[in-house]
């Protein structure tokens, strides 16, 4: 016979299940760096809080503590971390042989591909690290170098040493351009294309060296209050770092009052924002004209990897600080910039495909990217390297010979 609910027959209940008791992961430190190292990669560092970085793990702040005494020595242990595994990476490459190169460079760009929400932590080590810090990541940089240019001298002998610095950094470049963008391909693709673009770069044809570049200097400051704002504010951010610049500092670079900057703009992140714009919209203008003065496909990619290098060129702080600091826009900025960069890698993409029937958009895609990133990281360089040089790299991961 069934029991009815409200009988006597009734049964009662038995006391509740026990909760499951909470298992304490046994690798929680590495969660914790993991996490980390997407947070200081999408927000960059002075903007992460260790409570975000708690939450993103599951675990409340007091025992994120208990692993990391401060930001400071979590962003320490990431970047140790992240760099200590590309070491792997590159160590367990076989030295010697022809296949050595194409190799190294696969497992290069397998690592940035495997590591893009993590990547930009490479590009804030020089600024945030303290020197005992930066040494650990700067040995594996040039322990990469080293193996790259070995490799790659092997199959060019008769590539001198500045070309063959230029070359290897450009390559490495290459190998890591998957950490700038979020492009979608398939890892197999990915860790074929790039390798095979580095490699190309063995043959491009480098106009001959010319003498060091004298770094460029910050020429004459506009006149007009706004625009004088815009220029020292760059200058100063390039220099010491977005965070460690105050309103004050910028108003008397531009010989101005503190009051006079905030009739021009509310706040120091607005400032910063403004001159992010004021870059995009350069390079659209550059896209623009390029397009404008060409006739084929060929000449437009040309046309517009030789404006984008004289820009890049003439205004590297400006993109020294866009590298470290766009962290510190607002989120609707951040987007807003973002997109524009993607509708330029869209407007680049599409010519590439009209000149290279045979490739797909997606792997132009990446390739555009790939450039960029080759523009982006050998303008920064000490000195300079002079901008034919650069186009003559940049030009020919697009195009895939020398023009």
């Amino acid at each position: 016979m069934t029991a009815r609910p409200g009988t006597s027959d009734q049964v009662a209940p038995g006391p509740a299940p026990a909760t499951p008791r909470r298992r304490r992961p046994a690798d929680r430190r590495r969660l914790i760096v993991d996490a980390a190292a997407k947070a200081f990669s999408d927000g960059g560092y002075h903007a992460v809080r260790l409570e975000d970085i708690a939450d993103a793990v599951g675990i409340s702040a007091p025992a994120l503590y208990r692993h990391f005494p401060n930001k400071y020595a979590l962003f320490a242990e990431t970047t140790a971390v992240l760099a200590a595994s590309l070491r792997a990476a590159l160590d367990a490459v076989p030295e010697g042989g022809d296949g050595e190169l194409r190799t190294l460079l696969e497992a290069m760009t397998l690592a940035s591909f495997e590591n893009r929400r993590t990547g930009g932590l490479y590009r804030w080590e020089s600024r945030y690290l303290e020197p005992e810090d930066r040494a650990i990541v700067l040995d594996v940089v040039v322990h990469q170098h080293r193996r790259v240019r070995a490799a790659a001298r092997r199959l060019r002998p008769d590539l001198g040493e500045v070309d063959a610095n230029l070359v290897v950094a450009a390559m490495t470049s290459v190998a890591a351009s998957p950490t700038t963008h979020r492009a979608s391909l398939p890892a197999r693709e990915v860790t074929t294309l790039i390798p095979d673009a580095a490699i190309d770069l063995l043959d491009a044809a480098l106009p001959e060296p010319a003498a060091p570049r004298e770094p460029a200097g910050h020429g004459l400051v506009p006149s007009a209050k706004r625009e004088a704002i815009l220029t020292e504010a760059v200058i100063l951010f390039a220099d010491r770092g977005f965070r460690d610049v105050t309103i004050e500092d910028i108003a008397h670079a531009a010989d101005l009052p503190a009051s006079g900057v905030y009739r021009h703009f509310p706040s120091k992140v607005a400032i910063l924002e403004a001159a992010f714009r004021r870059a995009t919209d350069r390079v659209t203008t550059a896209t623009s004209d390029a397009l404008a003065s060409s006739t084929t496909p060929r000449e437009a990619i040309m046309a517009m990897v030789h404006r984008y290098v004289q820009l890049s060129c003439s205004s590297t702080e400006l993109i020294s600080v866009y590298e470290t600091e766009i962290g510190h826009v607002t989120p609707g900025a951040r987007a807003e910039l973002r997109g524009q960069q993607r509708i330029t890698v869209e407007e680049w993409a599409t010519w590439v495909g009209r000149e290279r029937r045979d490739l797909p958009l997606t792997h132009a895609r990446f390739l555009v990217h790939a450039a960029l990133n080759v523009v982006t990281d050998l303008s920064r360089l000490k000195p300079q390297p002079a901008p034919e040089r650069i186009e003559a790299l940049s030009t020919r991961i697009l195009l895939g010979d020398n023009s």
